[in-house]
């Protein structure tokens, strides 16, 4: 089983084992092309047999095979370009196309947010993007693409910090990032956005979203204290100090200490001395007072 290719990279390939792919601007084909050169049906692959064939449905339409014009049914196999109009496409081997995507060189580095674009219909390779942009076939889009698969506003393209978020504003044929369908989504540089048929390459500004920020500290913020290394030595414990050994006081001691006894002692006498006078004048007092009431 083979494919047909799109040179341009402007859509996917396709299978060709169908027993017939009708092309042309005709909403009728297999395979619409909407170009100005290509008519309403305007080519035909059959495969009968296990082989394949090109047919020119009419004299006038512009067919070739590998620079060949075509006027009549032809054999085509691997590796064959095909030209139908100004469009060519080639016929691979599906192994052929993974090694062709996985060799493809990388497109042109912007460090900009936008759009970028290899297929032939582009007008121009890169489509810058600020803050918000629409995208469509209207001429009052930001950014006009004048294919008919893509609908006259056909999405929003807002630039969101580290993020380029894609909106489908409704469209006919549906907005794509990575293969997937969405109506709204958030794509990074080098995701594949595709509008239809309508393929580009985002680029922005590389950034680590995922990257830690460490602010130095400021008036009023206190920095962390660092735990203690359970590998640091603790320091040596000091030695205690030894008792110092008794001794008994010289003579100068006791007769201090006994000088200081003293002198302790004496508030104690003086108050015992003051208490058996106060009580022998109250003894006297009465005994006389008992007497001359006699």
């Amino acid at each position: 089983m083979l494919k047909l290719q799109f040179v341009d990279g402007s859509r996917e390939s396709i299978w060709l084992v169908e027993p017939r792919l009708r092309i042309g601007t005709s909403s009728d084909n297999d395979l619409v092309l909407k170009y100005p050169e290509i008519l309403d049906f305007h080519a035909e692959i059959r495969l009968q047999d296990d082989q394949l064939y090109l047919l020119n449905l009419k004299p006038e339409n512009i067919v070739g095979v590998n620079g060949k014009k075509v006027n009549k049914a032809v054999k085509i196999g691997e590796n064959d370009v095909i030209q139908l109009g100004k469009s060519k496409f080639k016929i691979i081997h599906p192994s052929a196309e993974f090694k062709t995507q996985k060799e493809a060189p990388l497109v042109q580095e912007h460090n900009e947010w936008g759009l970028q674009a290899t297929a032939s219909w582009a007008s121009q390779s890169f489509y810058p993007i600020e803050d918000t942009v629409v995208i469509g076939r209207d001429e009052s889009c930001d950014i006009t693409v004048s294919v008919s698969h893509l609908s006259r506003r056909h999405a929003q393209l807002t630039v969101s910090g580290s993020y380029l978020v894609v909106k489908d504003l409704g469209s006919t044929n549906g907005t794509y990032l990575n293969g997937e369908k969405i109506t709204q989504g958030r794509a990074r540089p080098g995701d594949k956005l595709r509008f239809d048929v309508v393929n580009f390459t985002v680029t922005g500004p590389q950034v680590d979203v995922d990257q830690t920020i460490v602010r130095p500290g400021g008036a009023g913020m206190t920095a962390p204290v660092a735990a203690p290394s359970a590998n640091k030595p603790k320091p040596a414990p000091k030695p205690e100090q030894a008792a110092k050994p008794a001794t008994s006081p010289s003579p100068q001691e006791n007769a201090l200490r006994a000088e200081l006894a003293g002198e302790e002692s004496k508030p104690r006498r003086t108050n015992v001395v003051l208490y058996t006078l106060f009580g022998f004048f109250v003894v006297f007092g009465a005994i006389s007072a008992y007497l001359l009431l006699q």
